[in-house]
């Protein structure tokens, strides 16, 4: 959970819409070849079979597939059967839009359909106007659902997102802290404070405190280790979740950030400065059940004796 960067609220992808990619299933080779040149035509890319059974291991092999048409009758299962063997595929039956093509236009083989998890049905003597605006509706309200589905990732990233500094935030640490806790991963967590953040923000000003904020946190980012849980736990104090280290690994590594910190230096019309980080570290015992509230209240114990000796005016 260390984000490079602050997600935007609107991905390239999300404005763009991508082709819709239709698989067709039919044993009539000849309806199947119609399908082919008429959807090809209208802009669709599509891919055709003559066989369930090749239709379902490309399905589970090739998640790009939008769309589903299959026939009703075919020797070696029927197009609801075909749709009802990949329902226990993790999803993958949900995530496809799935028409029936029927000979008849009977109301029970819709219901039948419907019932079966398919989403709409079209006769094989069905016009093309009635053909294409039918896809041309699925293929809309399937990219409204990517668009919708691309936008609730980025709302719960941004939740979870500290917005000036980019990495966890409050609510995201507990969630992935307190996952591992529950685990039984062994861990350690640093709790970091800035020295004399408020003297800096008093005598060069807030915008060059959100600086120090901002390189701090970058700072911690590039010495993290993957797995490891990176957070601002709020103002100028940064908490570093890492499981299965021990207190002597969690020093060395929190020594390691602190001399980085150090060596940082900002330019300011005021002059230029430096300052240090304090760091608090607690560490899990073996066959003990924490709280990642009772690991950071320890850290905090620890930080707040270490703070006393640091700081002093600018």
């Amino acid at each position: 959970m260390q984000p490079d960067e602050q997600p935007s609220r609107r991905s390239s992808d999300a404005a763009t819409p991508r082709k819709v990619k239709i698989m067709a299933v039919d044993d009539d080779r000849s309806y199947l070849r119609y399908l082919e040149f008429l959807l090809g035509r209208a802009g669709f890319d599509i891919v055709a079979t003559t066989d369930a059974n090749a239709a379902i291991a490309q399905l589970r092999s090739d998640d790009s597939i939008d769309l589903l048409i299959v026939d009703l009758a075919m020797p070696a299962m029927d197009g609801i059967q075909l749709v009802q063997k990949l329902e226990g595929d993790e999803g993958r039956a949900a995530g496809l839009y799935k028409i029936l093509l029927t000979a008849s236009d009977g109301t029970e083989t819709k219901l039948r359909a419907l019932d079966g998890g398919l989403d709409d049905c079209l006769t094989k003597n069905s016009p093309e106007s009635e053909i294409l605006a039918k896809l041309r509706s699925a293929a809309r309200r399937l990219e409204m659902e990517r668009r919708l589905h691309i936008e609730n990732e980025e709302l719960q990233a941004l939740a979870l997102t500290d917005e000036l500094t980019g990495v966890g935030n409050r609510r995201a640490l507990y969630r992935e802290g307190e996952e591992l806790l529950r685990a039984g991963r062994a861990m350690s967590a640093v709790l970091f404070d800035i020295d004399t953040f408020k003297a800096i923000n008093d005598t060069y000003g807030h915008l060059a405190g959100d600086r120090v904020l901002i390189d701090v946190a970058a700072v911690l980012k590039e010495h993290t280790r993957y797995g490891d849980i990176l957070a601002r736990f709020g103002g100028d104090e940064f908490v570093l979740l890492l499981p299965d280290a021990d207190a002597d690994a969690a020093r060395r590594i929190a020594d390691r950030i602190s001399s980085t910190i150090r060596q940082l230096e900002w330019q300011t019309a005021n002059g230029a400065f430096r300052t240090s980080a304090s760091c608090g570290i607690s560490t899990t015992l073996p066959n003990v059940r924490y709280e990642l509230s009772d690991l950071l209240s320890r850290s905090d114990q620890q930080l707040y004796h270490r703070k006393r000796m640091v700081e002093a005016p600018l």
